[in-house]
């Protein structure tokens, strides 16, 4: 039948197949416990299975109740920010980020639901064709959205770094007409590097007795001359989506602390504000960045260390810590209101004059144009 797709994560191929969790379903006593103490697998394989089938147990409230309230969040980032002013280049692209995160979210609700949350289904209901169908659409287009994130993430760095480093040519080189290229390419140029990926799955029925089920498997395709698709596919994941993205803002923070850090000796030389605005929203975006990187750089981690110590590690670290992982990803997606509510005093003040005009009198600095 071919090698089953041990899916890792909403990141890498979103726990399709959930094999983990059919077999603890086969030990309802505690059983499953006492299977993995009496085997030593490598890297603690035994004590981080334990782990991932105790923290499966709240995995999928925790998750809807993240994805709920992140594309809530989100719709309030995009109605905010489309407001006339609050346009800008810069919030062009968070606008572009907050859609992605949504499409990720949205995809994840559902996944979740079924696989985490429903109870008392059959194995033939819960890996029945139509699921089977949802999932490998829900496993590509979660990768491809959470990529858009990233990249769009990289964006604003590099936005924001042109911009404080370089203020005299702020207005050409981060024009909202660049801006927009930058996002519709973002949104085009990600689904395009998602192309190997779409080969490496497919649907085969898993026949145990009278039950078939229908599991998401490694393709046919993907096996061949030395399984060179499915390859590709890991190193593009783990690389492009994830290390490269993640080295590139680490780089991109440290050029805008040190900008920060010069800004700061600067007034207090001159005893006088420089820009103390723009550093403001700087270190709003630099709270932004640094968790995406806490949040992300793990799994990217974790995955390269998948390519290089092989599939020991791959099937007894990585695949046991895969749901924690989704939880990370999902908590960056929702996150990003409640730093522009808590570090962006424009953002605070237009929201409060769209939803709670009686509770609050915003002032009148809110009808200038700037970023978050």
């Amino acid at each position: 039948m071919g090698e089953k797709l041990e899916i890792m994560n909403l990141q890498m191929f979103i726990n399709s197949s959930l094999k983990h969790n059919r077999s603890s379903q086969n030990y309802p006593n505690g059983d499953f416990y006492n299977v993995f103490e009496e085997v030593e697998y490598p890297y603690y394989g035994n004590y981080l299975a334990q782990y991932r089938d105790a923290y499966n147990a709240i995995h999928g409230y925790l998750s809807l109740a993240f994805c709920i309230f992140g594309i809530t969040a989100n719709l309030l980032n995009i109605i905010v920010l489309t407001r006339r002013n609050m346009i800008s280049p810069t919030n062009a692209i968070l606008i572009g980020l907050a859609v992605s995160d949504i499409l990720v979210m949205s995809s994840y609700i559902p996944f979740t639901y079924h696989h985490y949350i429903r109870t008392g289904l059959t194995e033939e209901e819960k890996f029945s064709y139509d699921w089977a169908i949802f999932t490998l659409f829900h496993q590509h287009f979660t990768i491809v959205s959470h990529t858009i994130s990233t990249w769009l993430t990289v964006t604003v760095a590099i936005w924001r770094f042109l911009a404080v480093r370089f203020p005299s040519h702020a207005g050409v080189w981060c024009s909202m007409y660049r801006a927009k290229v930058a996002i519709l390419a973002t949104y085009i140029v990600c689904p395009i590097f998602g192309l190997p990926g779409y080969l490496t799955s497919t649907i085969k029925e898993d026949h145990e007795g009278n039950t078939v089920l229908y599991l998401i498997f490694f393709s046919n395709i993907s096996q061949r001359h030395n399984k060179l698709i499915q390859k590709i596919t890991f190193w593009i994941s783990s690389v492009i989506m994830k290390l490269v993205p993640c080295v590139a803002l680490t780089g991109i923070s440290v050029g805008l602390i040190k900008v920060l850090y010069e800004r700061k000796l600067l007034r207090q030389r001159l005893r006088a504000d420089v820009d103390r605005n723009h550093d403001r929203t700087t270190r709003m975006l630099l709270v932004v960045l640094m968790l995406f990187l806490i949040t992300e750089f793990p799994s990217g981690l974790l995955a390269l260390l998948s390519g290089i110590l092989g599939t020991d590690f791959f099937n007894h670290v990585y695949t046991n810590f895969g749901e924690t992982m989704d939880a990370l990803a999902l908590v960056n997606n929702a996150i990003n209101f409640i730093i522009y509510c808590t570090m962006s005093q424009l953002f605070r003040n237009t929201f409060a004059n769209l939803f709670l005009p009686s509770f609050f009198k915003t002032p009148s600095t809110i009808v200038s144009a700037s970023t978050v």
